[in-house]
């Protein structure tokens, strides 16, 4: 019992970490109940059977995406603000919005569901800001030598809790779908009470950060200052991507991996609730609670496996897992498509392995996801370059869903096959960086690095 509850332990973590960490679980024992009902997976379902439109899957999948491309944005607005009172305004958005649900009514067809779409939508704008501001507090508050492990239990605590809301919800709504007019308000107050805690959160350093940064002009008041002041972050984002190659091709390949993730989930969704047939429960179980599940309790072994051996070489092992998750539902689509006796049996079983090595991947990929853009990031560009890496994620977001799901009605389960190309390109370039980073870390050691090309990172381990 003890090894299963040991995300809540904080007994190994630095003593000036343990205050923050302790803020950071209170407030994740309330929000992850809330995080749930506007994610993706979750959303996906309830627009094909609450709202009645199939054809918006691929929508609800990627308009939370679009939200993404706001992290440059986010990344720039946020910089010089306080961190804490900045998640809290994002926070209150987002809960606002997610409220806002329950007014949408189900049986408007079809605008309903693009109602459903667009509330989720500016839910997941919101909560992009969060992301970016998030792992600005962790830089600050949590050392390196122990940031994934606090990252990843906290991200566990945080998936537990989606995984046992999911799973009320998804068996609520299977007893009547009118069920969502009152049980996204209930959550959206959930999501007010989570930030209580967090008044009480202190960043490391910021006083500092922020009295300097008002020396040297501040952020501007006025809104063309603010324009320009964002115009400036763009250039210097784009620059970034320019001057550090190896966090560009670090992205690159992660667009390679999230491509193929994102292609072959709301063919899924498609394949589960329009020709297997299944209900909110079942669904959302084989998309959403075994890979959670799953990535609950080996989060604990990806945090140390992180910190022991940094984010390149961890990459190339985690992605293998992805690679395998999308190969096994290409296979259960294949069965599924058959007509022999038992074939949607055997086809959901196999999808139900596949999905157990999705939740493989995902427990890794959690930490990578939040924490990978710091092996790369300096002391105070990080809000930057986490800025860069989620408007990637939504670049992908808002492009391969669509792709996926039209290859599937054109070509049917052959249109994985090149989800797994792209998953297999992922893992190989992974490795072409790994091998890169231990040779540069292998000439410094030996003193054969010249000074003038001494390596940025300064998040490795």
């Amino acid at each position: 019992m003890h090894r299963v509850f040991d995300f809540l332990r904080s007994d190994d973590i630095p003593r000036m970490a343990r205050r923050n960490y302790g803020i950071e679980l209170r407030h994740i024992l309330l929000w992850g109940m809330f995080a749930n009902l506007i994610d993706g997976s979750f959303s996906s379902i309830v627009v094909a059977k609450t709202f009645h439109s199939p054809l918006l899957v691929p929508v609800v999948w990627a308009t939370p995406m679009l939200a993404h491309l706001m992290s440059l944005v986010w990344g720039v607005v946020v910089r010089g603000r306080p961190k804490v009172r900045t998640f809290m305004v994002l926070a209150v958005g987002a809960v606002v919005s997610a409220g806002s649900i329950a007014l949408t009514p189900s049986d408007w067809h079809p605008w309903g569901g693009w109602l459903f779409a667009a509330q989720v939508a500016a839910a997941r704008i919101f909560m992009s800001g969060l992301v970016t501001v998030r792992t600005s507090i962790w830089k600050a508050n949590y050392p390196r030598s122990h940031r994934a492990r606090i990252a990843g239990r906290i991200q566990a605590l945080n998936a537990l809790l989606m995984l046992l809301m999911g799973m009320g919800v998804s068996l609520l709504f299977d007893r009547h779908a009118e069920y969502y007019r009152v049980v996204y308000p209930a959550i959206a107050a959930l999501g007010v009470a989570s930030l209580l805690p967090l008044r009480r959160l202190r960043v490391r350093g910021e006083v500092r950060e922020l009295r300097a940064r008002a020396a040297t002009g501040g952020v501007p008041v006025t809104i063309g200052g603010r324009w320009a002041e964002l115009r400036q972050g763009l250039a210097e984002s784009a620059a970034i991507l320019k001057r550090d190659r190896d966090f560009s091709r670090y992205c690159s390949a992660q667009y390679l991996l999230g491509s193929a993730n994102l292609m072959t989930d709301p063919v899924l969704t498609i394949f589960l609730t329009q020709s297997a047939k299944l209900g909110y429960f079942t669904s959302y179980l084989l998309m959403e609670q075994i890979p959670m599940l799953v990535a609950v309790f080996t989060m604990r072994h990806w945090a140390h496996l992180f910190d022991r051996i940094g984010v390149l070489r961890f990459r190339v092992i985690n992605s293998a897992y992805w690679l395998a998750s999308i190969a096994l539902a290409a296979v259960s689509l294949a069965i599924g498509g058959t007509s022999f006796v038992g074939a949607l049996t055997v086809a959901l079983v196999v999808l139900a392995l596949g999905r157990l090595f999705n939740g493989l991947g995902r427990g890794g990929g959690m930490i990578a996801w939040n924490l990978g853009h710091l092996h790369f990031a300096g002391e105070h560009d990080a809000e930057l370059y986490m800025g860069i890496h989620v408007a990637l994620t939504g670049v992908r977001g808002i492009i391969m869903p669509f792709v996926g799901s039209t290859l599937y009605n054109l070509i049917g389960s052959s249109a994985l096959a090149i989800a797994i190309a792209l998953s297999g390109a992922a893992v190989a370039a992974f490795r072409r960086l790994a091998l890169t980073d231990r040779r540069a870390a292998q000439a410094t050691s030996a003193g054969e690095l010249p000074a003038d090309t001494a390596p940025l990172d300064t998040e490795s381990s």
